[in-house]
């Protein structure tokens, strides 16, 4: 009996060397991993969401190592985890052992730690595959194994569906196969030295989640990785295993193809090198945002998604499908760091789904090709604002990459969207009237059924007008242009007249069906100032508006003020903060030279970005904490994108025009900031590098054309310099030039125009001058659950030697303000000097304490000679 038991053991153990033997080629050695200068890492925090993502596939997940797997168009499962199983009875949970997690661009890593052992989950998904990779690093000393969890899903995403869906353990291969009655859409996941650990029904999924055993020795753990491989695919079974075990043979190809592409994100494209080193890394965490967006759909193609987040038990992960108007925002962030290609594919997506009347879609679900999509569902296209959009992203697409072959192919798709444009003005006055064309700027609530036309759909109807005209030029359809043009001049009287209120000087928030107006204060009212479409003597008063408490806060801008009847800080549209409408708030702050709220609206974007989801945005906050909403979506790629828009064409004024050979440069920097590179700027096929290196009393501008540029360009350039600043002289290449002084409220800008850069040409240009004055506010200390505290600057306007400010602050608190200036100052009324040297004057100022509210104050300084 011994014997037979002894000979039993030895088969067993023959047995499993032969298995183990046979898949030991699957099995990684494990390799160094190419590090990234751009990393996120922190201690795990339970719930704090976290996402993996390629082309064609998605973790989505939460810090603790509890995730959801996605291979367009399917949901493959939720609720993976792991345990670890030690001493043969003693289950650990990894939610119980999870510390460490660390963001990296091309990966991302869990670290398991307990006093027996140390495990890094390693998790990314290959750039162009329709798998995903999850790597174990083990170091243990005593025998482990562990225990890989999950719920099979094998569902398309909302509101599509599959029926029939069953699993079943292949133990030859060491994988699930997860499938239903048609067997086109079948999933695998296994992993090469795994065993099934469950027994569930072959004929149905399981109600209890699959489980693979994974056993470790010393030995084993400190030689290799081993991998856990997930793969998909809409045309059946050969298709998925091919690629599982493609997959399972490239794992460090792939992971190396990762790491290369990231990096040619962040290191080919724009970069920019400032003194604040947050603002550095969240323009680069802006960039992997946008590009994680562009996604690939074997059905629908690809193109730019909205956002990610948890299904949970539903099929719907965030905002992961097509949206037309949030590629068109996001294509001003695409178009600025200078990936035209995404730009066009994303276009060519929405172009292939206009309606037949011209409209443009609103949205498309990746579970689309399962179901009538557009003709069984309202969503396709009740957004009106889709449209106008459409035409002005296109047009920015071609100034930027002069692409004209886009716009001949683009050219019937335009003039449709033209007449439907047209189709839902009843009125004629050249604004698109929500209405006829659908919703735009709310979704929801009391004034919805009210609008006609909302500020929102103004702007953008008027600002399609505009480019509508140039591109119809462009193509020499010379009577479209003249049509085109006549109709702007037509919207921008009527936007500037029919929303302004006289008496309460300011805009409107949208023109009623019943003739009326809904007087409302909201941020809205912003989007026609990005495009400067408004008066810009009105347009004053609007930005004491977006500056002032009413709709600002320390991290972004309220939709709408908390001085209204309908605030709710916590509801979608009327009163929480959107990073969305804070972009469109900054941008026009700088665009308008309301520098030091704009510098203030963008600070707190780029805060954003290290809140929540490492490296990524949320989409909505809480109107009166700083914290997003439970509903919001922790992923949202307009969320990040207008860090990198409102810094590119805001803060720093940087926008060319291939199609005219033009840069325009017009920074507005802070004025403690002593040195600006910008590296890579793309304009078509042309590339430039910019420094900018300032001192008290000058400032100096060395521009680089590539070597490889093939076109002369010219460089009109307006730096702002400060309030009250005399000029003295500018020189181009050492030589006196002509120059323009523009004044607005005593922001003093110099202008030199018509520069020309020659191909593989550095110029440089020297502004010299005296009497300049600047204002720092200091940035606070914003933690999460703080309510709003940020000093906020209403109003900055300098006349002869006296400077007025209109500022607002918290009762009872006190707040530090810097003047960086060679004055004197001679009077000050409001505030107080505390510290001075030559160049800089440190100010106190007091708002009495009333009530735990934001009070307005004035501060006068008057200002003597230089020192």
């Amino acid at each position: 009996m011994r014997k037979k038991i002894f000979f039993s053991l030895i088969l067993i153990f023959l047995f499993n060397s032969f298995l183990f033997s046979a898949n030991e080629k699957y099995l990684i050695e494990k390799f160094n991993f190419i590090p990234s200068k751009l990393k996120l890492k922190r201690n795990v925090q339970i719930g704090k969401f976290f996402a993996c993502t390629g082309r064609k596939s998605s973790i989505l997940g939460t810090e603790e190592g509890n995730f959801e797997a996605w291979i367009y168009p399917l949901k493959i499962f939720h609720d993976f985890n792991l345990s670890f199983l030690i001493e043969e009875n003693r289950l650990i949970q990894g939610k119980e052992s999870a510390q460490f997690i660390t963001v990296y661009p091309h990966y991302t890593e869990i670290l398991y730690a307990h006093p027996s052992f140390r495990i890094k989950e390693i998790m990314f998904c290959p750039l162009n595959k329709k798998a995903i990779v999850i790597l174990l690093s083990v170091e243990t000393i005593k025998p482990l194994s562990i225990i890989v969890s999950f719920v099979p899903d094998l569902k398309p995403m909302w509101p599509a569906g599959l029926g029939g869906q069953y699993s079943y353990w292949n133990d030859e291969k060491k994988y699930f196969i997860i499938s239903e009655g048609t067997r086109r859409n079948v999933a695998l996941i296994g992993c090469p030295i795994g065993k099934k650990y469950t027994s569930p029904p072959a004929h149905a999924l399981p109600e209890i989640p699959l489980q693979i055993k994974i056993d470790f020795t010393q030995e084993i753990s400190r030689k290799y990785f081993i991998p856990i491989i997930v793969s998909a695919s809409v045309e059946g079974g050969k298709e998925a295993e091919k690629i599982y075990f493609e997959a399972l043979s490239s794992i460090k190809k792939f992971f190396r193809e990762n790491f290369e592409y990231y990096e040619k994100v962040l290191n080919q494209f724009v970069i920019i090198k400032t003194p604040d080193t947050s603002l550095n890394r969240a323009f680069q965490w802006a960039k992997l945002a946008v590009d994680k967006a562009f996604v690939c759909n074997p059905h629908l193609g690809c193109g730019l998604i909205a956002g990610y987040g948890l299904s949970g038990r539903s099929e719907r992960p965030g905002f992961a499908w097509f949206f037309g108007g949030d590629t068109f925002y996001n294509s001003f962030a695409l178009n600025s760091y200078g990936d035209f290609l995404k730009t066009r594919e994303a276009l060519t997506l929405i172009r292939k789904n206009q309606r037949r009347d011209g409209k443009i879609m609103h949205e498309l679900s990746q579970g689309a090709g399962y179901i009538n999509w557009f003709g069984d569902y309202p969503y396709g296209f009740y957004h009106a604002e889709t449209t106008p959009y459409y035409i002005i992203s296109l047009y920015d697409y071609i100034k930027a990459s002069g692409d004209l072959n886009f716009l001949q192919e683009s050219w019937p798709s335009i003039k449709k969207a033209y007449q439907y444009i047209l189709s839902t003005d009843t009125d004629n006055d050249g604004l698109m009237e929500n209405s006829v064309a659908g919703m735009a700027a709310l979704e929801l609530g009391a004034f919805l059924g009210k609008t006609k036309t909302d500020i929102y759909l103004a702007g953008l109807s008027t600002q399609a007008w505009k480019v509508l005209s140039e591109m119809a030029e462009l193509m020499k359809d010379y009577s479209l242009a003249r049509k085109a043009r006549n109709w702007f001049q037509i919207s921008f009287k009527s936007l500037n007249e029919k929303f302004w209120l006289e008496k309460e000087k300011k805009f409107c928030f949208a023109l009623t069906i019943d003739g009326g107006k809904l007087k409302e204060d909201t941020v809205w009212v912003s989007v026609p100032m990005i495009f400067k479409l408004l008066d810009s003597k009105k347009a004053k008063h609007v930005l004491q508006l977006l500056s002032s408490s009413k709709l600002s806060t320390d991290w972004g801008v309220r939709m709408l003020s908390k001085e209204s009847l309908y605030y709710n800080p916590l509801n979608y549209n009327y009163g929480t903060v959107w990073p969305f409408v804070t972009g469109y708030a900054t941008l026009a702050e700088f665009k308008y030279n309301h520098i030091l709220s704009g510098f203030s609206h963008l600070k707190s974007l780029v805060r954003n970005t290290f809140t929540d989801a490492l490296g990524f945005c949320s989409e909505l906050f809480s109107g009166e904490f700083f914290i997003p909403i439970e509903e919001a979506v922790p992923f949202q790629i307009f969320s990040s994108s207008p860090i990198i828009t409102a810094t590119m064409r805001g803060l720093l004024g940087l926008e060319g025009n291939t199609l005219k050979n033009e840069i325009r440069f017009s920074p507005q920097l802070p004025g403690n900031w002593n040195k600006v590179e910008i590296e890579n700027y793309r304009i078509g096929e042309n590339w430039f590098n910019f420094k900018i290196e300032k001192k008290i009393n000058a400032l100096a501008l060395t521009m680089k054309s590539s070597n490889k540029n093939k076109k002369t360009f010219y460089l009109s350039f307006t730096p702002f310099i400060g309030f009250g600043t005399e000029i003295k002289e500018v020189k181009v290449n050492n030589k006196l030039t002509s120059f323009n002084k523009l004044e607005i409220d005593g922001k003093i800008y110099c202008q030199i125009s018509k520069i020309p850069l020659f191909p593989g040409k550095e110029i440089k240009i020297e502004l010299y001058y005296q009497k300049r004055t600047d204002i720092i506010i200091p940035v606070q200390k914003v933690e999460i659950g703080d309510r709003a505290k940020e000093l906020k600057l209403i109003k900055a306007k300098m006349e002869n030697n006296d400077l007025y400010l209109i500022l607002e602050g918290l009762g009872g608190k006190t707040y530090p303000l810097e003047v960086i200036t060679r004055r004197e100052i001679n009077f000050i009324k409001g505030a107080k000097i505390i510290k001075k040297d030559t160049t800089k004057k440190f100010l106190s100022i007091y708002f009495p304490k009333e009530m735990e509210r934001y009070i307005r104050k004035e501060i006068k300084i008057t200002l003597g000679e230089e020192k």
